[in-house]
């Protein structure tokens, strides 16, 4: 009976250790990358918006930097929207940045891919505090894990399970500031080319509303407007706070309008807009005043 119960106990230590090094695996600091022989030799340029020097690393060279590799199962909302998992593996761009020696100066980052689609982010949404939201498709924050921006060389789509990431593209992947940030669109597929520019970055214009500011009829509805509407994100305020990230959403989706509902005004009401979006800073904030008679 004693030999059993060693047995049974032996079996739950060596179970519960497979279990944390399942977890270690999932989300982890890699040292040492197994890059494949297909992209060993694949090249990923680095320059200077405005100089024609560059640098060149391959996978391989940059999968040798000590703690440049990075795995973590990313949770991203797309511009539809709908939410999804990537379970990733890769190197950080905050180290090949630093073997550039550009992490310091760079202002401005734009991605390019081999087929010339290409993103900027400008320094804070690219090394701000990232993170895995476990439950993103509710829209909680709870149980977030940190991550880094990776160029992912085995990923993928739609799955939590890190056993899943396979060979592919080498593809921009981020992690998210909040569980409601759509940051699937700054993904970007088989990246080719790192641009830096040491300007600082623009701020985007203020938004705009339809019908303007001033008196309303009663039941009557307000649009948001921008005029790179597809582009930004307008969240707003009804209740005369100073609207963040984390307030509504007026444009949740680039591929439903029908989505992207109007304001409807009952009584005197002050709407404020931020606009946020990738490659420069958030607006200022805008505020329109709307009188019911």
């Amino acid at each position: 009976m004693k030999n059993i119960k060693f047995r049974t106990g032996l079996f739950l230590i060596v179970l519960m250790f497979s279990i944390l090094s399942m977890v270690g695996c999932t989300a982890q600091q890699v040292k040492s990358n197994k890059i494949s022989d297909p992209q060993q030799d694949l090249t990923l340029i680095v320059r200077e918006d405005g100089n024609n020097g560059k640098q060149e690393f391959t996978l391989k060279e940059l999968a040798a930097l000590p703690d440049s590799g990075f795995q973590h199962v990313y949770s991203t909302i797309n511009n539809w929207p709908s939410s999804r998992f990537y379970a990733a593996r890769g190197i950080t761009v905050r180290s090949i940045l630093q073997a550039a020696g550009v992490l310091e100066n760079a202002q401005m980052i734009t991605f390019r891919s081999s087929d010339s689609y290409e993103i900027s982010l400008t320094r804070e949404q690219l090394l701000r505090k990232q993170y895995y939201y476990p439950k993103v498709r509710e829209g909680l924050a709870d149980l977030a894990e940190p991550v880094e921006p990776i160029i992912a060389y085995e990923y993928k789509e739609g799955s939590g399970d890190m056993g899943k990431a396979v060979l592919d593209a080498p593809c921009l992947i981020i992690g998210q500031s909040n569980p409601l940030e759509h940051t699937n669109p700054a993904f970007v597929v088989s990246v080719s080319e790192i641009i830096i520019s040491t300007r600082e970055a623009e701020a985007w214009e203020p938004a705009g509303t339809f019908p303007a500011a001033g008196k309303i009829a009663p039941g009557e509805k307000v649009k948001l407007q921008h005029k790179d509407f597809g582009l930004v994100k307008l969240h707003y305020t009804l209740d005369g706070t100073n609207p963040t990230e984390l307030s509504p959403m007026y444009n949740v989706s680039t591929y439903q309008p029908e989505l992207n509902v109007p304001i409807p005004i009952a009584d005197d009401t002050v709407i404020k807009v931020l606009v946020t979006g990738y490659g420069k800073k958030n607006s200022p904030i805008s505020s329109f005043t709307f009188d019911v008679p």
